[in-house]
């Protein structure tokens, strides 16, 4: 298998070499590409005074063109108050940041303001490139085209890492810069340990938060008859999908996916009515499959001692909801979040309006400090709390707002990409409530920009025709 230490990496440096040789080249769809599929491929990560991932190194080339060749600053009227708010908690950051040295220069109370702000602000940046590569209706279909096969090779790898499990082999280690690779992700089950999926993504979390809009966008093309290649193809990524996310294990995006169920089914009510039918053998196929493969996989023998052998036989359900609901029950009051959340309303509330300033929490709360830095905050809504305080919550509920002005707007005109972006967006920002998915806020965002700007360029085009 591939030596993932020894490529992280001359992994980071391809992805800097393919960014700029995309951005010279104008070959701005294929680094628009390159940028959504690098978000599923944190295993190339590395410490250099910060970590970097995939995404960073392209987002260099992004960021360089949208400042110095595109009008960035007005190519998205909704995003211009963010600029204003990162000044802001950048300002916050500097005058209020305690006087003690970081782990590294970097991660110091002076520089980890202008990091967080390099990470933040990148991610706006990306809806005046989005708007800017994908302008014509050509441009929009390729987008949802590449959108699934990019998502489905992060996809695909994750099964062949479920593949590895159920055979007892050895996959690529989770690489941890700084500290202790993991050969394995699992956690213990009474007398039983599970082990978890990551495919190419680093860790469990990461490769379900990007997987987690791929199945409900899919899921809403299929009902909508779009298909992705031919009906059969697209109803096995829906099921392959599905199974990989849930053997991630990941608690807080099971329970994003849990509530994200609902509240899609009643978004877009007005288009799943008219597929009830198919909506309910999607559900049912998809319990049925991922049954069958559960059982397996629970009952897999010990191997390389990647299993314990058990008399007991554990329903993949029962494992599930202890994993999800189960896990956020018995663990509410020492999570971090729940921690983060008693320092700043109880002993630091005049924090509350403007939070700590960007990536400031960590030199503040009372969170275990380590070589790397400190323990990080997986729910991203308590991060926009502690970075940017109820002024941060209160803009990204007007960008809500937006999203939900434009379902109604397509309420109308049933636009399906408008649609399948819009839900990326809503899922994104449910992702966001157990761990960071603040870039698919973003580029759901902008893809969903990307679609009304030519709808409404089409509408009056044949306006003005007739």
């Amino acid at each position: 298998m591939l030596n993932i230490e020894v490529w992280a990496v001359p992994g980071l440096f391809i992805f800097l070499f393919l960014g700029f040789w995309f951005l010279i080249r104008g070959a701005y769809f294929s680094l628009f590409a390159l940028l959504v599929i690098s978000f599923g491929m944190n295993a190339f990560t590395a410490l250099a005074g910060t970590l970097w991932f995939p995404y960073k190194v392209v987002m260099i080339p992004i960021i360089l063109f949208t400042i110095f060749r595109l009008n960035w600053s007005s190519a998205s009227p909704m995003i211009s108050p963010y600029y204003g708010l990162l000044i802001l908690s950048v300002g916050v950051a500097w005058v209020t940041g305690p006087a003690m040295p970081g782990a590294t220069f970097l991660q110091g109370p002076v520089m980890r303001p202008l990091v967080q702000l390099y990470t933040y602000a990148g991610m706006a940046l990306m809806i005046p490139f989005i708007l800017f590569v994908i302008s014509n209706q050509f441009q929009l279909e390729k987008s949802l085209r590449f959108y699934f096969r990019l998502s489905e090779i992060i996809i695909a790898i994750g099964l062949l890492h479920l593949i590895f499990l159920i055979l007892g082999l050895e996959f690529i280690p989770i690489l941890r810069p700084g500290g202790e690779h993991s050969q394995m992700a699992a956690f213990g089950y009474e007398d039983t340990v599970i082990n978890r999926i990551y495919g190419i993504s680093g860790e469990p979390k990461t490769l379900a938060t990007f997987i987690l809009p791929y199945i409900f966008i899919s899921t809403y093309n299929f009902l909508e008859r779009n298909y992705n290649i031919n009906k059969a193809y697209h109803l096995s990524f829906i099921a392959i999908s599905t199974i990989v996310m849930i053997y991630t294990f990941s608690s807080a995006l099971l329970m994003s996916a849990a509530i994200a169920l609902p509240v899609i089914s009643y978004f877009f009510r007005h288009r799943i009515q008219k597929s009830v039918l198919n909506f309910a053998f999607l559900i049912g196929f998809v319990v049925i499959i991922f049954g069958q493969v559960g059982a397996a996989f629970l009952g897999t023998p010990e191997k390389e001692n990647y299993f314990e052998e058990t008399q007991k036989e554990y329903s993949w359900s029962d494992i599930l909801y202890e994993r999800s609901f189960g896990r956020v029950e018995e663990e509410a009051e020492e999570r971090f979040e729940m921690v983060a959340l008693n320092y700043i309303s109880k002993e630091q509330p005049g924090y509350l309006v403007t939070g700590f300033g960007l990536g400031m929490y960590n030199y503040h709360l009372p969170l275990p400090r380590h070589g790397r830095g400190v323990e990080p905050i997986d729910s991203g809504w308590v991060v926009i709390l502690m970075d940017l305080g109820i002024l941060g919550l209160l803009f990204f509920l007007f960008l809500l707002n937006n999203i939900s002005k434009l379902r109604n707007f397509n309420k109308h005109y049933n636009n399906i990409y408008l649609n399948s972006y819009l839900i990326g967006a809503i899922v994104a920002f449910l992702a966001h409530i157990g761990n960071n998915a603040l870039y698919q806020i973003f580029l759901f965002l902008g893809l969903a920009l990307a679609a009304y700007n030519i709808m409404l360029r089409e509408l009056n085009t044949g306006t003005n025709e007739q």
